[in-house]
């Protein structure tokens, strides 16, 4: 017998201040059944089995604690590829069509078409626009994964204020710890961002185990953002912002969050990025599925539990009887 927690074992030294309290206990009880000898016996077997029996349950608990293990049993051990999250920027410099049609629906496509390349892989998918949300647990649906890129486009909005810093946070609370796959964060952003600090959350990231891929959306000359459309309640009419604001794209900053990760940055605007994103990931984990099995000495915790269970039990009936069969105080 094995255990996987033997210093838990050095409870039993409770047991004996725990006999030394019975006997104390015992001892004044006794006081009161001298006089009842015929009652005395009955009750001292009663007490020595009441005792005996909860000290077997403490035994047990004890041994339960520290993880029992004796003969064998045989495990599959899964080689886990990576877990990716795709971490999509969707406030209002994304809609600037510096690339057809625009950078968000360029990214759109670019993770639509990695999507298709990745092969068996766990993703999860974050959006953010002044904070990050988390839109898509990992999963390995893909079709669950192409809905959600497909509502990027026609369903959510985009908004005010970019904060990568939140979006990468967001991202890195969405990997699994009991799962040990590697951990990547796929950052589909222009760069801009007006709020938080995404070298920060980077570092973050990289403690927690994820790297990160930036992919950089949009030319370093920029486009103008369209107007943000708002409604007059004054007037009842619809009016666009009068200020045109060009966004450009924060390559330098996109770059250093990716290399102070351990990762890579990968122009959005090729050609070929979603290959180049697709090849990236499988590199990392070229694998994924059964690498061996192994055989381990098996878990028997359980028995002890049953085993404490039934003691406690026959402790307890024990007493129950005792307390009828002693005389009143």
């Amino acid at each position: 017998m094995i255990f996987d927690a033997p210093v838990i074992l050095a409870g039993f030294i409770i047991l004996i201040p725990l006999a030394i309290l019975e006997a104390i206990h015992y001892h004044k009880r006794g006081k009161i059944l001298k006089l009842l000898n015929l009652l005395q016996k009955e009750h001292k077997t009663r007490f020595v089995l009441s005792a005996v029996f909860f000290a077997l349950f403490l035994c047990c608990v004890i041994i339960a604690l520290a993880g029992p293990r004796w003969g064998s049993r045989s495990l599959v051990e899964y080689k886990r590829g990576v877990d990716v999250v795709f971490a999509f920027d969707v406030s209002r410099s994304m809609e600037v069509a510096d690339v057809e049609p625009s950078r968000l629906g360029r990214a759109v496509s670019v993770a639509r078409e990695a999507v298709t390349l990745m092969g068996n892989t766990r993703i999860g998918a974050v959006f953010g626009k002044g904070r990050g949300v988390l839109a898509l647990p990992l999963t390995w649906d893909i079709n669950a994964v192409l809905i959600f890129l497909d509502s990027l486009l026609t369903g959510i909005q985009t908004g005010t204020g970019t904060n990568l810093e939140s979006l990468i946070d967001t991202s890195s609370r969405a990997f699994l710890s009991s799962f040990p796959a590697k951990r990547l964060i796929a950052l589909f952003s222009d760069g801009e961002s007006l709020s938080g600090s995404l070298q920060a959350a980077v570092d973050r990231a990289r403690l927690g185990g994820a790297s990160v891929v930036a992919l950089g959306f949009g030319t370093e000359e920029g486009g103008v953002v369209p107007p943000k459309i708002t409604f007059n309640r004054e007037t009842g009419e619809l009016a666009a912002e009068r200020e045109a604001i060009v966004s450009a794209r924060d390559t330098d900053s996109l770059r250093n969050a990716a290399e102070r990760s351990g990762g890579v940055f990968i122009d959005g605007n090729a050609p070929d990025a979603a290959y180049t994103l697709a090849g990236y990931i499988k590199s990392l984990a070229p694998e994924t599925g059964v690498s061996s099995y192994k055989i381990e000495a098996a878990p028997r915790w359980w028995i002890f539990i049953l085993a404490a269970l039934v003691f406690l039990l026959l402790s307890k009936l024990v007493e129950k009887k005792m307390r009828r069969s002693a005389p009143p105080n």
